[in-house]
């Protein structure tokens, strides 16, 4: 295509769109309220990644120790364990910090609190809370204490009840992680079928001129190109809007999510901030390339291509 017959094109385009231009305020909003529906749920997304990584965070194991393993046996085991590549963190709890908590956790139980007394000795061992790396390095952790080493050391491990907590993370993150592509892709075939049937009406006022073209020997190009302007400006304007009607909810939002979360993670501006271009720009060469197809789908009818 020419220099000419390109500035051609994209005159006719900008004129198609004036126009139209109700129609295109109309397709706008339309596309403009998909996208502020689709940047919703990649908010969502991110909360849901945030919540799950604070959980994931609070997950730990309790290993308890019998009341008569000396605290330095203790220590000796936890240096062993910090040694894994899986393990983050191992804290070290006394009997006397063990007895502490315990007794502050039910000091309103009268019942617990004599029988404390009529016990007289402290009757906890040491403990180690573990923090792994990942939820995927607790099974091995758990293999290591298994060994003869640590085995006979080792009154009780709390790892049943965190298994449970593990699998159920990890079955709702899976959930949300497909929730947010299925829900993507409705919203993407959403976009088509707005995008095709405006390009659809915009050909068939158009239907006449269409076919004088064809007569007078205009390529199949050159009569879609106007069309492909004219989706190129609905895509670019529709995520215009979305940016204008997202960011200043985001910037509402934030001191709840933050007050809620309590995680500097929760950073809905400084994520957006930070990308941008990448999330608008992908908006839109996204909504401009499902238009572009849509385009020539719709005008293949009049052009027989």
């Amino acid at each position: 295509m020419s220099p000419v017959s390109f500035f051609r094109v994209v005159k006719f385009g900008f004129q198609n769109f004036f126009r139209n231009f109700w129609l295109a305020v109309a397709t706008i909003s339309v596309l403009a309220l998909t996208l502020l529906t689709v940047n919703g749920l990649l908010v969502a997304n991110l909360l849901g990644k945030v919540a799950l990584d604070l959980v994931k965070s609070k997950i730990d194991v309790a290993v308890h120790f019998k009341p008569e393993i000396e605290e330095s046996r203790v220590d000796t085991v936890r240096v062993s364990l910090m040694s894994l590549p899986e393990v983050k963190d191992v804290e070290h709890i006394t009997p006397a910090e063990s007895l502490e908590r315990f007794s502050q956790t039910y000091r309103s139980d009268e019942l617990i609190q004599k029988s404390l007394g009529e016990v007289g000795e402290n009757p906890f061992g040491s403990t180690l809370i573990i923090k792994a790396r990942s939820l995927e390095g607790y099974p091995n952790i758990m293999k290591a204490l298994d060994e003869p080493i640590f085995a006979n050391l080792i009154e009780e491990k709390d790892y049943d009840d965190r298994q449970a907590m593990i699998g159920r993370v990890e079955q709702v993150s899976r959930r949300v992680e497909a929730f947010g592509l299925g829900a993507s892709a409705v919203f993407g075939l959403i976009t088509l079928l707005i995008i095709f049937n405006t390009i659809r009406v915009s050909i068939y006022t158009h239907r006449e001129e269409i076919r004088i073209m064809r007569l007078v020997g205009a390529s199949n190009g050159f009569i879609r190109g106007p069309f492909y302007i004219e989706a190129v400006l609905w895509s670019l304007l529709s995520v215009l809007l979305a940016a204008a009607m997202v960011l200043p909810v985001i910037y509402f939002l934030q001191p709840f999510v933050q007050s809620f979360f309590g995680v500097a993670t929760a950073d809905l501006v400084g994520f957006y901030k930070v990308n941008f271009v990448r999330i608008f720009g992908f908006q839109v060469l996204a909504v401009a390339a499902m238009a572009m197809v849509t385009t020539k789908l719709a005008t293949a009818r009049y052009l027989r291509a």
